[in-house]
């Protein structure tokens, strides 16, 4: 519980609510049904309390309690931050995995041959790689719109029929749809490992 400007001991709220329960001049009604009224009963009895006493201390009890101020509503700000401890390993962002490597030569090599006559599958495999690029990556929303470029460039090519020198388009210069070689390799190279 936090106590200075602007805020109350709820303890000595409450010590004081219990001593002036003798100046109460407020009465309550309410309707209950007979089992509820009973079971009330008893547990006043076993607090070795009037109903009204039992009532009015379990009344009173809830409303402190709900007008609390919890530690949980206040941020302290350390004055440092350690992110991760030296002796565990900091956890690797999609651009450090084998996956995104994969991809990269696979980009890069079709920058020197647009052609592709792979399978489905494994163009399937490099979109959902460029899907978890787009995803996952920590790059740049531009980088990550040049990546939209290759995933509508093989969405494209998956479903076009074959037909003689079926290429991709993110890879030829020049061409609306060219995927911009010279952003991504900015990018990696900023990375800070």
């Amino acid at each position: 519980m936090r106590q200075g400007i602007g805020h109350i001991n709820l303890n000595e709220l409450h010590e004081i609510a219990f001593i002036n329960t003798n100046y109460m001049d407020t009465t309550i009604n309410l309707r209950l049904g007979a089992d509820v009224k009973l079971q009330l009963e008893e547990l006043a009895s076993y607090n070795i309390q009037t109903l009204s006493q039992y009532l009015r201390e379990l009344l009173t009890d809830h409303v402190l309690d709900h007008n609390e101020v919890d530690d949980e509503f206040f941020i302290d700000i350390p004055d440092s931050v350690e992110i991760f401890k030296s002796n565990e390993q900091k956890p690797k962002r999609y651009e450090q995995s084998y996956d995104f490597t994969y991809l990269l030569t696979w980009i890069f090599y079709k920058s020197m041959n647009p052609q592709d006559f792979n399978n489905k599958t494994l163009l399937t495999s490099i979109k959902n790689r460029v899907e978890l690029v787009i995803n996952e990556s920590s790059f740049s929303q531009e980088l990550k719109l040049e990546f939209v470029k290759i995933l509508n460039d093989l969405n494209r090519f998956l479903v076009e029929p074959n037909y003689e020198h079926k290429q991709f388009f993110f890879s030829t210069t020049n061409h609306p749809l060219s995927f911009d070689y010279f952003r991504l390799m900015d990018e990696i190279w900023a990375i800070k490992y």
